[in-house]
């Protein structure tokens, strides 16, 4: 197994280092206006595919060239170069760079959602204003729309602000939880529970559910307009974080963090985390500390790298797990260690090492 997963990444090294090959070309045949046509025939792609192929290729040739050099070295894939160069289109070719070079400097072990996610939170507060500015026209145009599927089923879609969706997803996933399944996938109890939500108005449709922001005092208090962010990673404007502070009933935790935005560990020794120790966790690793998952922390359950009581229920002991890495972890004998700054490093049956970062609380733009 050792050797075929060996093979398995070099095969995909070799496969990356070809498509950053591909892209080189595409954007070097890219010499008039009906060179398109040529390389759909060669491609065997339609106008329309092929039309958005050469364009990312000599966006990425032509103002993007360290993103090439990085599937060239087999660091990333070209779904993560899309990851990177895709959130760049409303902002400036000078801000742009910066931020998807930043990005470039981590990218090694990250999927292309983590290259995502980070180039878009450097290019929004990079450029608050702009960003506030897309946000509130965007939200104006918030909507819901129905169409129908395959056998007998639709699907019922609306487009909200990120703050608002989070909230009304973390609702539905708190009361299906307390619902018996009779059968049911968790999904469908979900579904099920969102139905009964707008149809039925239950009457736990008035409990209250978390979401919880990160923020800047200064922008709390009106001083500059630096944005917030949601634990799930998706930034907010700062006006968007003062209406939501402004709620009834809003709860406000203090985050101490280093001059990197990392969080300062504080460690109890008991088996089962204290509350504080459990929500420092969660707000440190936004998501489940395994290799490109994206799975929200604020679900996962926190595991102890070293069994207690040899380890500790400490910030240095102690990361979230999704159920499905938690399962895998013990039923493959996989090793985690967790430093003190909660870099996580992750031992496979299989002879690999994996590192993961937890990213920044609030990272910088550039």
């Amino acid at each position: 197994m050792e050797e075929k997963l060996a093979r398995l990444i070099e095969l995909e090294r070799i496969i990356r280092r070809l498509q950053a090959e591909r892209l080189r070309l595409i954007s070097e045949l890219n010499v008039d206006e009906w060179a398109v046509h040529d390389i759909a025939m060669a491609l065997q792609l339609s106008f329309t595919n092929a039309s958005s192929l050469v364009d990312f290729a000599t966006l990425v040739a032509r103002d993007f060239p360290g993103v090439l050099d990085a599937m060239e070295a087999g660091v990333i894939s070209e779904w993560s170069a899309h990851g990177l160069v895709d959130p760049t289109e409303h902002y400036s070719l000078e801000v742009a760079q910066k931020a998807v070079a930043r990005t470039l400097e981590t990218a090694e072990g990250r999927c292309c959602q983590q290259l995502r996610r980070s180039v878009q939170g450097r290019l929004q507060r990079a450029d608050p204003t702009g960003f506030a500015r897309r946000c509130a026209q965007r939200r104006r145009g918030r909507d819901v729309v129905v169409y129908d599927t395959e056998d007998g089923m639709a699907v019922l879609k609306s487009e909200l602000p990120v703050e608002v969706a989070r909230a009304m997803y973390a609702k539905i996933d708190h009361l299906a939880r307390r619902e018996a399944k009779n059968g049911r996938s968790m999904d469908a109890v979900r579904a099920d529970v969102l139905a009964s939500l707008v149809l039925q108005e239950p009457k736990s449709a008035g409990s209250k559910t978390l979401i919880q922001v990160t923020v800047p005092i200064t922008a709390l208090l009106g001083v500059d307009e630096r944005p917030g962010q949601l634990d799930t990673g998706q930034v907010i404007p700062a006006e968007v974080v003062r209406d939501l502070m402004a709620e009834p009933g809003t709860v406000f935790h203090r985050l101490l963090t280093d001059e990197a935005g990392r969080l300062v560990e504080y460690s109890p020794g008991v088996y089962r985390p204290t509350a504080e120790v459990d929500r420092f966790i969660r707000a440190r690793h936004r998501t489940c500390v395994m290799p490109c998952c994206s799975h929200p922390s604020r679900s996962c359950d926190i595991d102890h790298a070293v069994a207690w009581p040899e380890g500790k229920s400490t910030g240095t002991n102690l990361g979230p797990l999704d159920r499905r890495h938690h399962r895998y972890k013990h039923a493959t004998d996989a090793k985690i260690g967790i430093a003190d700054d909660g870099t996580t490093t992750i031992d496979t049956r299989w002879g690999q090492r994996y590192v993961t970062r937890p990213e920044p609380v609030e990272e910088p733009p550039f």
